[in-house]
């Protein structure tokens, strides 16, 4: 079994922090580098200083991004599921039979790529 370790380092606020500002500072220098090397000679636009890349970076974030906690979809799909599997095996055999055919009627009946010698057809 995993045990955690006696004296485990955790972030503090300070250098979560400063981590923070060291990735908008870099992003914001990446943002800079291409608006000024790509989109500066192609359209004639005036060249962009670090602080106009973190407010664009900014603006982007709000615009397009998520201000949240990341989208946890794989655990919402593992509860359908879970609740699928829950209701199935509390059908009964002609339960399941007439959800089957239900199924078969909107669908058309499924389609074998295999022949019964298991060779692909």
């Amino acid at each position: 079994m995993y045990r955690q370790h006696k004296y485990r380092r955790r972030w503090s606020p300070l250098w979560m922090g400063l981590f923070l500002v060291l990735a908008l500072v870099v992003l914001s220098w990446v943002v800079m580098f291409l608006w000024n090397f790509a989109v500066q000679p192609l359209f004639g636009t005036p060249t962009m200083n670090m602080a106009q890349a973190a407010a664009l970076l900014v603006l982007c974030r709000i615009l397009f991004g998520r201000l949240g906690p990341p989208n946890h979809k794989g655990e919402h799909m593992r509860k359908r599921k879970a609740a699928w599997k829950e209701k199935w095996g509390k059908m009964s055999d002609e339960e399941r039979a007439a959800f089957k055919a239900r199924w078969k009627e909107k669908c058309g009946p499924r389609r074998e790529t295999r022949s019964q010698d298991g060779d692909s057809a």
